[in-house]
């Protein structure tokens, strides 16, 4: 009667490996996921930053007078560190109105001859 009770009860050495590699397999994909949600999560926030410095010289073009054509040179500012920008001003076949794109590039990229900027902001201004 007493080894009919040892055989009934408990799990065996099998049942527990394979219950842990289903475990751990689930537990792999979740921190994946963690790990994936806090690289998008640090990705949006500095898109985030270079849309707030992009609008924010966007406008002090428009406040202030409107440079001539061309390219500025790359310029920094201490509230948004890690990010340098660019303004270009270009003529458009219309009489008075200017093209203006803010170019938003990561500390240091923007000395590279194929630089791509992190954020390009473009609007027209009437002169």
């Amino acid at each position: 009667m007493s080894q009919e009770k040892c055989k009934r009860g408990g799990f065996t050495l099998l049942e527990i490996i394979i219950s842990l590699a289903i475990l751990s397999v689930a537990l792999v994909s979740l921190l994946s996921a963690t790990n994936n949600a806090l690289k998008m999560n640090a990705y949006s926030t500095a898109l985030t930053d270079a849309v707030f410095l992009a609008r924010e010289e966007m406008e002090n073009v428009f406040i202030e007078a409107l440079p001539g054509p061309g390219v500025s040179a790359k310029k920094r500012r201490t509230d948004y560190p890690g990010y340098e920008w660019k303004e270009e001003v270009k003529e458009t076949p219309f009489v008075g109105v200017y093209e203006v794109e803010v170019l938003v590039f990561h500390e240091g990229e923007s000395d590279k001859d194929q630089a791509t900027p992190v954020l390009t902001l473009k609007s027209y201004v009437m002169k």
